[in-house]
C-alpha cells in the first residue's frame, strides 16, 4: 500500500490508529487531505467537495488537447453502427 486516508470525527482515535500503524510500518502524516488519486479535495463550513479538475486538465495537456475547441457532438448521433 502506498497511500491511505484516515477519516473520523474523533481526532484522538485517528492519532491512536496512526500510532498503531507506525509501529508496524514507517508512516508519514502529510496533514490535511488536498489531493488523492487524481481527486482534489476542498473543505468549507458546509463540508468537503471533491473534483477531478486538475486531473482532467493534466490529461488534456498530455494529449495536446487543452487548446482544442469543443464540439457539440463529434459525430452524427443518428448514425447506426454495426459490427460487419
Amino acid at each position: 500500500m502506498d497511500d491511505i486516508i484516515l477519516a473520523r470525527n474523533d481526532k484522538e482515535e485517528i492519532e491512536q490508529v496512526k500510532e498503531a500503524l507506525n509501529k508496524t510500518f514507517k508512516i508519514k502524516d502529510l496533514g490535511n487531505l488536498r489531493y488523492f488519486l487524481g481527486f482534489e479535495v476542498a473543505r468549507s463550513k458546509k463540508g468537503m467537495m471533491m473534483n477531478q479538475r486538475k486531473y482532467a486538465l493534466e490529461l488534456l495537456t498530455d494529449a495536446y488537447l487543452l487548446a482544442c475547441k469543443p464540439a457539440v457532438t463529434p459525430m452524427d448521433n443518428l448514425v447506426k453502427l454495426s459490427s460487419y
